[in-house]
């Protein structure tokens, strides 16, 4: 029998990580929610269609499990990390964890990886999303990649969304705006350049690509509740043809072409486990612009982790 452990596992990706596992794995029957947060200790919740607690997370609370999926921040993590027992693998879910942490792992591009490492990362949506969208141009020879990633608000958990709602219903009812302790300033019909590192999620995503093109990155917050979208330019030394760049991406079991390519945008990916990607366009420098999106939870979160376990177990 596999023995699972979710620690800290109330936020949005413990949430998704839960439902996924119960859809996916009915045989991970002994799963485990542990927590060192005084205010996620004691909360009830549910795995497996049945009510659950979140226990005390101690040593021993992870003896005899295979798999431990860390959810919340990488500062509540590291010190359980330090104590996980030689049996147990680790897989960070922490978008703030950086290489140091874990080897950043994004399933289908460099699961093998994965193999015989106590402790994995499930890199931010922008590298899981990233990485899936320039691993099958490889056979190009890409020299050059340049992206713009709107990052929803989802990324900043429950208070993000919240925090997001809150302006939107204030702003359409012409009430006084509430303080922004989330985003530091309205984001409701807004966009604004965002908190995370782009330095430490390209270094994320040139782990997991492990060779050429490299990648200028720039990260917005978008006033979106969930999925990433990317603007991506990629330059290939080969200089594909337009249709056969497109074969590569729709040959890939992960990517999806959109229906309606010209009208693609993040609604479009909720609770989709593809990356799906739009319009695509060889301009006269013979690079290529394309759109993608992306759900942040699902594929770029709890899919992947989920993946980066079954290729250990």
């Amino acid at each position: 029998m596999t023995a699972i452990a979710i620690l800290h596992p109330t936020n949005l990706l413990g949430k998704e990580l839960r439902e996924t596992i119960d859809a996916r794995h009915p045989d991970w029957s002994d799963v485990r929610l542990l927590s060192t947060r005084e205010d996620e200790i004691g909360t009830l919740t549910e795995v497996a269609g049945a009510a659950a607690l979140v226990s005390r997370y101690e040593p021993e609370t992870l003896k005899g499990v295979d798999v431990a999926f860390f959810c919340g921040a990488i500062g509540d993590n590291r010190p359980i990390l330090a104590e996980l027992p030689a049996e147990t693998t680790g897989i960070l879910l922490s978008f703030d964890a950086i290489p140091e942490d874990g080897l950043p792992v994004v399933a289908g591009v460099n699961g093998d990886a994965a193999r015989g490492r106590r402790t994995l990362v499930s890199p931010h949506p922008a590298a899981v999303l990233l990485a899936h969208l320039l691993h099958p141009l490889r056979v190009f020879s890409p020299e050059e990649a340049v992206a713009t990633v709107i990052q929803p608000a989802s990324v900043r958990d429950q208070a993000g969304l919240e925090e997001l709602f809150e302006h939107t219903r204030q702003i359409v009812a012409m009430t006084k705006r509430t303080p922004t302790p989330v985003f530091g300033t309205q984001l409701a019909f807004n966009v604004l350049p965002a908190v995370a590192p782009a330095e430490a999620i390209t270094a994320q995503l040139q782990s997991v690509l492990g060779g050429p093109p490299p990648v200028a990155l720039q990260i917005l917050q978008g006033s979106v509740f969930h999925a990433v979208s990317a603007s991506l330019f990629v330059r290939c030394a080969s200089n594909p043809t337009l249709q056969a760049f497109r074969k590569a991406l729709g040959e890939d079991p992960v990517l999806e072409a959109a229906d309606r390519p010209r009208l693609l945008g993040p609604i479009d990916a909720a609770a989709s486990d593809k990356v799906i990607f739009g319009s695509l366009r060889k301009d006269d420098t013979g690079g290529f612009w394309l759109w993608a999106v992306m759900d942040n939870l699902t594929r770029g979160g709890a899919l992947n982790a989920i993946e980066i376990a079954e290729a250990v177990l």
